[in-house]
């Protein structure tokens, strides 16, 4: 083979390498992004590595990822919902209210929780399909009102002195494994199953990307969009009982900055405010990336203010990504037109 050959075949291996690398950066961006945040914290503290930290990592967002996987559920249908924060809330003080007020059984408390989250979570449904407006309006307004009930029917107090038996959700270990970690991973693999393995799922998918085209293929459209606020309501049930467990304690005010996590976790993930498009395991590797985040910030003694400023510059970021995204898709679309 001559010289120039050798140079041209080089080359062209060099360009497919290149682009092999970039394929794999950008398919794996977020991990990437997740190991880089460990690495630099590990470096700027020796107490980020220990394995009681990690667990700790864990614990802290094991309810932020349940929420966030169920509002994942929504987002991808083309929806959105501000009311997270106080339906756990809600949730959150029914359960309560039941074991200490009512002497219900602890099992059946969580019952009627998570069935109350399901409620909470069809209200949400019903109204945006009875008013016709987008959900992130009727949300606003059901927050509101959830809201309001949560600190009417307890007072405005908070409760403690939980059942040892509840508390155990958030703070007992099997096999060395929290608890509350493992109802989280049951909760991220049953909703990967849902979106992935079911028709439903699929639904979801095909409402967000063009709710007009999935009406016309024959989908019931406002049965599967209040379907998916009811199991996302299911997910924020059950990550308020977690939380509930973890800190032994519930009021009215208890996940006040949920919304903006799980929305940003959401985001960040991959999952556009315009639908159709979004994987469970990058809104997992995301909530994580939030949760380094604020971790390594506190053990390089920086306090909670500087957390927000970091998670608004992020979530910026993504949108702004997002954006980007779209643009991209259009100028592709209109130039195969």
């Amino acid at each position: 083979m001559s010289e120039k050959g050798q140079v041209v075949t080089t080359g062209k291996a060099m360009v497919n390498s290149n682009g092999l690398f970039f394929r794999i950066l950008k398919k794996y961006y977020l991990l990437c992004v997740l190991i880089l945040a460990m690495a630099i914290f590990g470096l700027a503290s020796e107490k980020f590595f220990t394995v009681s930290n990690l667990t700790n990592v864990f614990v802290q967002n094991a309810y932020v990822i349940v929420a966030t996987v169920g509002i994942s559920m929504i987002m991808i249908a083309g929806g959105a919902d501000l009311s997270v924060s106080y339906q756990m809330s809600l949730v959150s003080i029914v359960t309560c209210i039941l074991m200490l007020q009512v002497n219900l059984p602890v099992w059946l408390c969580v019952l009627v929780g998570i069935v109350t989250g399901a409620a909470l979570g069809f209200i949400n449904g019903y109204f945006s399909n009875i008013l016709n407006v987008h959900t992130m309006v009727v949300t606003l307004g059901t927050m509101t009102i959830y809201q309001g009930i949560a600190y009417l029917i307890s007072g405005s107090k908070s409760y403690f002195n939980l059942p040892t038996s509840f508390k155990a959700i958030g703070q007992q270990y099997v096999f060395g494994i929290p608890i509350c970690v493992i109802i989280m991973f049951i909760m991220v693999l049953l909703a990967s199953f849902i979106l992935n393995k079911t028709y439903f799922g699929r639904y979801i998918y095909a409402i967000g990307g063009n709710k007009e085209a999935a009406r016309l293929g024959g989908i019931n459209v406002k049965f599967i969009s209040v379907a998916a606020f009811m199991v996302a309501g299911v997910f924020l049930a059950v990550a308020g009982i977690i939380l509930t467990a973890r800190t032994g304690s519930a009021n009215a005010g208890m996940a006040t900055d949920a919304v903006f996590t799980c929305i940003t976790g959401c985001v960040l993930g991959g999952i556009s405010f315009a639908g159709g498009e979004g994987k469970v395991s990058n809104v997992v590797i995301a909530v994580l990336i939030l949760g380094v985040l604020a971790n390594g910030m506190q053990l390089v003694g920086m306090g909670i203010y500087p957390q927000y400023v970091a998670k608004g510059i992020i979530l910026l970021a993504a949108i702004g990504y997002d954006t980007y995204q779209k643009q991209a898709k259009v100028k592709k679309a209109e130039k195969a037109a």
